[in-house]
């Protein structure tokens, strides 16, 4: 495995969810690389069905009450991710619209560059959406997807052995196999 392929793979390992900042603000030129990243991100047919509002913590006085763990409040970013349906690509054979799967990718390469530029953050989801949508104006034909704390980490990011399940149990080759 060559140098840039094991650096990749390193941040997948230390990239988890992060609760806790410290109280330091993110610097404008790594925010602006986050949100290339999300600007930059693949989505069905190139629809981009997506906006994404940035909050600084000055400014979250009354966003922070819509979060459930007190760590989030400190986080000096917070990143709303909303879905825009109309825009979104839909496969003709079911209907599906992919609008909340091109937001989740956008947001999850956020996420892997925040974690290359040592920052910590947590997709959270556990929220009121519609008070998100009342506290920062947003129009009704947008969906609240998540709320990303992002920011310094009070602990290192590093490798964490979580129980996964076996490769076996969710890679299947060729057909479904029990």
């Amino acid at each position: 495995m060559d140098e840039k392929t094991k650096i990749y793979y390193d941040l997948v390992k230390r990239r988890k969810s992060v609760r806790e900042f410290l109280d330091k603000p993110v610097p404008l030129d790594i925010l602006s690389r986050l949100l290339m990243t999300l600007n930059r991100a693949q989505s069905a047919a190139n629809r981009q069905p997506w906006h994404f509002i940035v909050v600084e913590k000055k400014d979250r006085d009354e966003l922070n009450n819509v979060f459930t763990k007190d760590g989030f409040k400190n986080a000096p970013i917070a990143i709303v991710a909303c879905a825009d349906r109309p825009q979104a690509w839909v496969r003709k054979t079911d209907g599906m619209n992919y609008a909340w799967v091109d937001v989740a990718i956008a947001v999850t390469e956020m996420i892997g560059a925040a974690t290359a530029e040592g920052l910590g953050a947590c997709w959270v989801a556990s929220l009121d959406a519609e008070r998100v949508k009342a506290i920062l104006g947003i129009p009704a034909n947008l969906e609240v997807v998540a709320i990303i704390a992002i920011g310094y980490p009070a602990t290192e990011l590093k490798r964490e052995d979580k129980p996964r399940k076996p490769i076996k149990e969710i890679i299947h080759y060729g057909r479904w196999q029990e």
